[in-house]
């Protein structure tokens, strides 16, 4: 009787990562994949990886079951070999995944199929393409929301620090007012001091000029009140002379 083959072609919004790693995801196979009623993964190969799957699907005109060994070209290639089959007596194809750019990918699954059951030729091929359509299109669904979720994820590790202070803080605020706790009033933010003194014409001071303007700036100060003293002290001192002269003229 021999293989019938059908071919299936469709264009993921997902990093070609993301589908081979779905594809090869075996037990959640009954999660997602429509016509997969279980899988059985009964070896692995050496990166921990399905060597030897069976599966258990639903073929719309009956349920057959087969078991397969895999190989694979990581990430964009995936290839089995039939080993035994209840309804199924021979299975070959494989899963090419081509890297489209922007995360996006081009999945195309190929299979063929020799039934163990007498079906006309028309029902048989119907059937296989539904399933094969409708397992690319589940691959498709899959892939996609987990590219999703792994974007949602990333987004929320990236938030930045003082976002997540102020939602703590606005959190915390609700619950004080449900709690009839007034919260206390935030402190005003210390004005920044002024270095227009100390600035240069363009507003600006280097590390090596501060210190000396802020030196000079002392020295000045210092030599202003020495100079305020020493006239304070030559106004009391002509004042004693005088009124020692006037004494003396008394006398």
């Amino acid at each position: 009787m021999g293989l019938n083959w059908a071919e299936h072609t469709v264009e993921i919004d997902a990093p070609i990562e993301t589908c081979f790693a779905a594809i090869i995801d075996y037990e959640t196979f009954p999660k997602w994949q429509g016509a997969v009623v279980d899988t059985e993964v009964l070896d692995w190969d050496s990166k921990g990886r399905g060597k030897r799957v069976r599966l258990f699907i639903d073929a719309k005109v009956r349920k057959v079951d087969y078991t397969l060994d895999y190989s694979y070209d990581e990430p964009t290639r995936i290839e089995w070999d039939f080993v035994e089959g209840n309804g199924i007596n021979g299975a070959d194809g494989h899963y090419l995944f081509e890297d489209l750019g922007s995360d996006r990918t081009r999945a195309t699954y190929k299979l063929g199929l020799e039934v163990g059951i007498p079906l006309p030729g028309p029902v048989a091929r119907r059937a296989h393409k539904t399933t094969l359509k409708g397992s690319v299109d589940d691959l498709k669904k899959e892939a996609e929301r987990r590219a999703a979720s792994s974007a949602k994820a990333a987004n929320g590790r990236k938030a930045a620090p003082e976002t997540k202070e102020r939602e703590a803080g606005d959190r915390e605020a609700k619950l004080a007012e449900k709690a009839g706790v007034k919260p206390p009033p935030r402190r005003p933010a210390p004005e920044p001091s002024r270095t227009d003194d100390w600035a240069s014409e363009d507003g600006s001071a280097s590390l090596v000029e501060l210190p000396v303007k802020v030196a000079g700036r002392a020295a000045g100060i210092g030599i202003g009140v020495a100079r305020k003293a020493v006239g304070t002290g030559l106004e009391v001192a002509g004042a004693v002379t005088e009124r020692l002269r006037r004494l003396a003229g008394d006398r």
